[in-house]
């Protein structure tokens, strides 16, 4: 915890968000700390970077809580896809486009994602270059882990500027505060990514030794697996032997899947991050680490007024919810019967979005996120009284990366031609803990089914749907793809954002756009 506790102590060093326009200013508030004097100050500098996930500052955007850096790439990811959508009720700017996937360069949304990984790659280096000046504060050993984690905290945005934007400014510790950094394709920034992330694995501890909130070896092992798995889409050669040896890294460890799927995501699922299933989480805790991000998001926001009370109290909200995210009838329809994953409320919605102005009967509503603790969960008589939200700010951390996804990625792996990843075994794991019968033999198409209805709501099915090659174009459409109500092909620039038009002319745009 301490390390969010000095978070805003540690606030000076921090650089501005990109090279072209760094904020290389003196501070106007005399408390501000011009220096960092003790080693408290130094872990709430490290602590700083890992809050820069789920806290917003330092870039503008209509509403505070939406420039967060989950929040916003999580919208691009899933909102733009076939698994959730947003109702009328909320006018955000940007969100619109996002559901039709009409956007242009002046969404909110895309330069708050945009600007969010230029930030961190910059904060990041800008800690590894001081690192020197912590002195006799912090010993060798915490320099080499403070580094090594700030390098896998810069390629995870790298990863998402990748996966995103194809294209940006390099940024490392030795990019000249003021000056222009250069502008890296697609391809440079992967292979600039993957080779300082790769250098930097070895010095991050293994998450038995690592503390709760911090990335751990497996976690950055993950991460590495990730931009693998995407590669062919990234650079064009396809790189599935490399992802199945980075997911057989993450689990040499001997880390299992949680016994119940759905402990992973309410209140009390710290108790899986880390040395568990949830390989890394951006931790978030009401009066200590709060965030408008993260699952407040989507627990708030998803839960409707037009629920019973009793189940809002069941779900431990106690305040009125937002009401304005709901799901895809394409995402509820993926499921088979009987399995255990599929958790949406139904009484009295339609499964459908046809009408996004009718919020109160259209549109199942998502619980897979909720304030309760796993001894509350489904009002379990011998737990005690459930504690109930009043304020909105959720205590669910927001995991990152999952081993059943490392599992599932092999499985992947394995249809796509790499041998002794134990593909079966591993998609079987999965299936049993949803309740679901072993099979003898998968598709890949199965395994795309599969990380459907185990990752929804994570963050990755707009990356899934390109990778396999059904995203733009029309070979599959869902509800309001292009626009419209029933769906409609888009074009093929739409597999990657355009880059935001506060930055155009440092960097250039994308095609298409």
């Amino acid at each position: 915890m301490k390390l969010y506790k000095y978070a805003a102590i540690a606030c000076v060093a921090l650089a501005g968000a990109s090279c072209a326009d760094d904020l290389d200013v003196m501070p106007d508030d005399p408390q501000t700390k011009l220096e960092l004097t003790t080693t408290e100050e130094w872990y709430g500098y490290l602590g700083s970077l890992y809050g820069a996930f789920l806290y917003e500052g330092n870039i503008s955007t209509s509403d505070g809580g939406a420039g967060t850096y989950i929040r916003c790439h999580w919208n691009l990811q899933e909102i733009t896809a076939d698994e959730a959508i947003i109702v009328n009720k909320w006018e955000d700017p940007g969100y619109r486009a996002l559901n039709g996937n009409i956007w242009q360069d002046n969404n909110e949304w895309i330069y708050a994602s945009y600007a969010r990984e230029a930030d961190v790659a910059k904060k990041a280096s800008v800690l590894i270059s001081k690192l020197p000046e912590a002195g006799d504060l912090l010993t060798d050993d915490e320099k080499t882990a403070f580094a090594a984690e700030a390098r896998v905290l810069r390629a995870y945005a790298y990863y998402c500027m990748i996966d995103l934007f194809g294209h940006g400014p390099w940024i490392d510790e030795n990019s000249p505060t003021g000056a222009i950094c250069p502008t890296y394709d697609r391809k440079q920034l992967f292979d600039a990514t993957v080779a300082d992330l790769a250098a930097a694995i070895p010095s991050v501890p293994v998450a038995a030794q690592q503390t709760y909130g911090r990335v751990s070896r497996e976690a950055a092992y993950m991460l590495l697996a990730k931009l693998y798995l995407n590669a062919e889409v990234y650079t064009g050669t396809a790189m599935y032997a490399e992802c199945a040896e980075a997911c057989k890294q993450v689990l040499a460890t001997g880390i299992q899947l949680a016994p119940e799927y759905k402990y992973l995501f309410c209140g009390s699922n710290d108790r899986y991050v880390g040395n568990g299933e949830i390989l890394w989480a951006a931790p978030q805790q009401v009066g200590s680490m709060e965030s408008w991000g993260g699952t407040t998001y989507m627990t708030a926001g998803a839960f409707c007024d037009a629920m019973p009370s009793d189940v809002l109290a069941q779900l431990g909200c106690g305040f009125d919810p937002w009401s304005g995210l709901k799901v895809r009838p394409e995402l509820v329809n993926a499921f088979e019967p009987g399995d255990k994953r599929a958790m949406f409320y139904s009484t009295g919605f339609d499964n459908s979005v046809a009408d996004l102005d009718d919020y109160t009967t259209q549109g199942y509503v998502c619980i897979k996120y909720r304030y309760t603790s796993e001894d509350n969960y489904d009002n379990n008589p011998d737990a005690g009284p459930v504690v109930m939200s009043t304020g909105g700010m959720c205590d669910a951390d927001y995991p990152v990366f999952r081993l059943a996804d490392t599992y599932l990625m092999l499985a992947e792996c394995e249809k796509r031609g790499v041998s002794g990843c134990d593909g079966l075994k591993y998609l079987n794991l999965v299936r049993d803990r949803a309740g679901l019968p072993e099979v003898n033999n998968y598709s890949l198409t199965d395994v795309l089914n599969e990380r459907q209805c185990e990752l929804y709501w994570e963050g990755f099915r707009r990356s899934d749907l390109i990778r396999f090659g059904l995203y733009t174009g029309s070979s599959y459409v869902w509800s309001w793809k292009g626009g419209v109500p029933e769906g409609a092909p888009i074009a093929e620039h739409r597999d990657l954002f355009a880059i935001p038009y506060q930055y155009v002319a440092t960097v250039g745009q994308n095609p298409g756009y």
